[in-house]
Formats: C-alpha cells, sequence, structure tokens
C-alpha cells in the first residue's frame, strides 16, 4: 500500500512539476529570453498586465483580448514593452491607427520623410517637434530602421524617457506594442528596438 502511495504521489509531482514548467513557459511565449544583450528579468500576462495597460495613454483604448508585459535589463538600461492583443487583425488595425492619429503620428498615406539622423534624433528632431499634452509628449515620428516596410515604427519622447510603438500583424491576431527605454544611448535602443520588432 505505501508503494502505491510512493508511486502516486512521485507521478502527482511530476505531472504538477511538468504542468508549471509548460505554464512557466506559455506565459512567456511572445518574449524572447534575450533581446540583443537584454535579458528578460519579468513579465505578466492576463489580468496584471491588463490593469498596467489600462492606465496607459493610448494602449487603453485598443480592444483588448489578451495582454503581456515584460521587462529586459542590461548594464545599458532597462526596456519595458508592453503588448495588446486585439480580438482580431482589423479591430487592431483601426485602434492602432486611431491612437496613431491621436498622438498625432503621420497618416498611413504619408511618405516615410521623417526620421533623418537617428543619432541626433534625441537632441535635434524629437525637440524640434510640437509637445503635446501639457508639455510631457512630444509628436511620434516613424523611423526608418527596418530593411522592410512593416511594421512601421514610431518613437516619442514622454518627459525624459523615449517611447517606441508598432503594430505587428498576422493572418487572425493583431498586436500593438509599446516599449519605453530608460537608456539615453540613441544608437543602443535603436538596436534592440529593432530586435524587438525581428523577434517578438
Amino acid at each position: 500500500m505505501k508503494k502505491t502511495h510512493r508511486a502516486i504521489a512521485i507521478v502527482l509531482i511530476v505531472v504538477l512539476a511538468a504542468s508549471f514548467l509548460y505554464l512557466s513557459d506559455s506565459r512567456k511565449s511572445i518574449f524572447t529570453e534575450k533581446v540583443g544583450d537584454m535579458t528578460l528579468s519579468g513579465y505578466d500576462t492576463g489580468d496584471l498586465a491588463a490593469r498596467q495597460i489600462s492606465s496607459m495613454y493610448g494602449l487603453k483604448d485598443i480592444p483588448l483580448a489578451k495582454a503581456y508585459s515584460a521587462v529586459y535589463w542590461s548594464n545599458r538600461g532597462t526596456m519595458r514593452i508592453w503588448v495588446v492583443e486585439a480580438p482580431d487583425h482589423k479591430a487592431a488595425n483601426d485602434a492602432f491607427n486611431a491612437m496613431n492619429s491621436m498622438l498625432g503620428g503621420p497618416s498611413g498615406n504619408e511618405e516615410h520623410g521623417n526620421s533623418g539622423d537617428m543619432g541626433n534624433m534625441g537632441s535635434q528632431n524629437m525637440d524640434s517637434n510640437m509637445d503635446m499634452m501639457n508639455n510631457s509628449f512630444t509628436k511620434p515620428v516613424k523611423l526608418d530602421i527596418i530593411e522592410f516596410e512593416k511594421p512601421d515604427v514610431y518613437v516619442m519622447k514622454e518627459n525624459n524617457l523615449i517611447n517606441y510603438y508598432y503594430f505587428k500583424m498576422s493572418y487572425n491576431r493583431g498586436r500593438v506594442y509599446w516599449i519605453i527605454f530608460d537608456s539615453p544611448d540613441m544608437d543602443y535602443q535603436i538596436s534592440i528596438v529593432k530586435q524587438a520588432v525581428m523577434d517578438i
């Protein structure tokens, strides 16, 4: 009898451990362990991530089916990323365009003429934009950092933080991404954002 109980207990432990590992992996499934030299240091999904997003200007208006958030860290800075997955790609696309327009971003009909010399963006291009919302935001600028056309990545300054946002669409879903950096190195930020766009 005791051997049977031990065998059952061992099987339960193995099943629980496998379930825990599966759930842990599925929770971070959209995030990679590394983005460039940055390492994933924490992530949330579901209600906790949705609560974070519900207080974020712009993102809170995206129809929400799933929510994700993560923090990446390196000795050069911290990156926070929030992802809103809408119920379908059309709803996500419409909501992203409305958010971009509300923030003052260029419409899809405008040319790519925007970023210029990204190395000087923090001190020149961003500061030359008109501030919005009590001088805490600058008007978004579309970056030319990706060799392919989509997704369009926009950048704006909020106080001393640089914010990047973009929309990725697949056959049946659309996700809006928002990234905030605390690193002052624009070249480093852009290299990491480029990697995030490709990998996450």
